[in-house]
């Protein structure tokens, strides 16, 4: 073995094995210390990559948790809010009840339903929440949007809860008082044949900004017993004569262009969109198709909506006004009451009567006569037209009024906020099972990340006692070979 002090072979592969173990110890240091066998890039290109991809979903899943929540906390502010309406509207009815029987004094009634009413206002319009409120029915004091809306996923899927109008106004009980207009229709022993109608006009409402409008809501219930017959023809001509038009002359154009379906009834009908309108659809969690068609010129929009009511009546309501938030304060609805050419009067009678209930109105019949006694739905007889039925000399409508309307107005509010309720606790249960997906999920995605990206400290502790034992054998080693170049000097003494 041949002796140099310039090339010392013993102490190079001393160093190197020490730098491997330095480098070695160091990165065992650095996975026991921050908890992860991948740090970074440099650690494992491909594990990195995947682990990024990972914790982008993670951090996704965290927004969307949150939007989660603050839609869970809206839909639950609206459901508070609407138990005590509900309360409200039990308890009114109690009273008017006991009133009946009691002979309490008009007076201590009405300042009874009118001090309900203001507590009904106030619970509807208190459902807010960061500006969303699903009760008030429209924006303004305070409140910015009246639906609650999250993505669900991290594809940007939208959970959406409409909101609804639960102010006594939105309940059909506008001016309710104990003496309560309402009215009698009686169909007659022929009933109502194929075209016959029933129009019904509600008062104008002021809208939640505190502006009013003179335009009245009203809704018309045709009878139709085949596709495209008279009471649909009526229908479509009435529906068709309420579409915006843009230009003068032989140049005007409708907004939009109602078909119903030509083959069967209720069925899904077909809306063409006029020249120089565009047009924007949403599905409500009431099933209606909603579309929003604005005029490319003016910028002035109408809404179109349409669907099935729960006794398969296809309904179908176009707005005529709308206040400086655009939310609509008029619209004419339309409702096509399917029935048989073989029904008797009395089964077409409990058909409308139905149709008439699901509009929010309360119905109830006379057992003796087989009158139809209709109230609420803010129902406005002494503004004239109120009823209009036509084609059949039997059938007549005449304008009454007393507490036994009152009563059949409250519990058509009672009927509609049940609705109401029922709706919130769907989205409740739907928000409660989105946000455990989700947490199972982002659960599922931090194991598999961790899976890939932390490090087994058992093994890496029992790698840290070697590779320190190492070190030190390598430092004794580099030591050693080190000290070969001195002992050369005994050679020349």
């Amino acid at each position: 073995m041949a002796f140099s002090i310039n090339t010392n072979t013993a102490s190079m592969a001393a160093l190197a094995s020490l730098r491997s173990t330095n480098a070695m110890l160091t990165t065992t240091e650095n996975q026991i210390s921050t908890g992860k066998k991948v740090n970074g890039a440099s650690d494992d290109p491909a594990i990195y990559a995947i682990s990024q991809t990972m914790n982008s979903q993670i951090s996704a899943l965290a927004g969307v948790s949150t939007g989660l929540q603050t839609a869970s906390q809206v839909v639950s502010m609206a459901s508070t809010q609407g138990a005590t309406i509900s309360n409200l509207l039990s308890t009114l009815s109690q009273s008017l009840t006991e009133g009946q029987t009691g002979n309490l004094d008009a007076a201590t009634m009405n300042d009874t339903i009118n001090k309900t009413l203001s507590q009904i206002d106030a619970a509807a319009n208190g459902a807010t929440f960061k500006g969303a409120n699903l009760l008030a029915g429209a924006v303004g004091n305070g409140v910015t949007s009246t639906e609650a809306t999250a993505a669900q996923d991290v594809n940007g899927t939208l959970f959406t809860q409409t909101g609804y109008n639960a102010t006594s106004a939105g309940l059909g009980l506008s001016g309710l008082n104990v003496n309560q207009t309402g009215l009698d229709v009686s169909i007659g022993t022929a009933g109502l044949a194929t075209g016959d109608s029933l129009k019904l006009q509600t008062s104008s409402v002021a809208t939640n900004t505190g502006s009013a409008t003179n335009q009245a809501n009203s809704l018309t219930f045709e009878v139709a017993s085949a596709p495209g017959d008279a009471g649909e023809t009526a229908l479509t001509t009435a529906i068709n004569a309420k579409a915006n038009t843009q230009g003068s002359g032989g140049s005007a154009t409708k907004a939009f262009t109602f078909a119903f379906n030509g083959t069967t009834m209720g069925g899904k009908p077909t809306v063409t969109i006029g020249a120089g309108f565009t047009a924007t659809s949403s599905v409500d969690s009431n099933g209606m198709t909603n579309m929003v068609i604005t005029n490319n010129t003016t910028g002035a929009a109408q809404t179109l909506s349409y669907g099935q009511d729960a006794n398969g009546n296809m309904s179908v309501s176009v707005s005529t006004g709308a206040d400086q938030n655009g939310n609509i304060t008029a619209k004419s609805t339309f409702v096509e009451v399917a029935t048989k050419s073989t029904d008797s009067a009395s089964t077409t009678a409990n058909k409308l009567m139905a149709a008439v209930q699901n509009q929010g109105f309360g119905v109830s019949k006379d057992s003796t006569t087989g009158d139809l006694q209709i109230a609420g739905g803010n129902l406005d007889s002494a503004n004239g037209a109120a009823v209009t039925v036509a084609s059949d000399a039997n059938a007549t409508a005449t304008n009454t009024s007393g507490s036994t309307y009152a009563l059949l107005a409250v519990n058509a509010a009672i009927t509609s906020m049940n609705k109401i309720s029922s709706a919130l606790g769907s989205s409740t249960n739907q928000l409660t099972g989105l946000q455990s997906t989700v947490s199972s999920l982002s659960d599922a995605l931090t194991t598999g990340e961790g899976a890939l990206t932390d490090a087994d400290l058992s093994a890496e502790s029992a790698k840290l006692t070697s590779l320190q034992t190492k070190q030190q054998l390598a430092i004794q080693s580099l030591s050693i070979a080190n000290s070969q170049s001195s002992s050369l000097m005994s050679l020349f003494r």
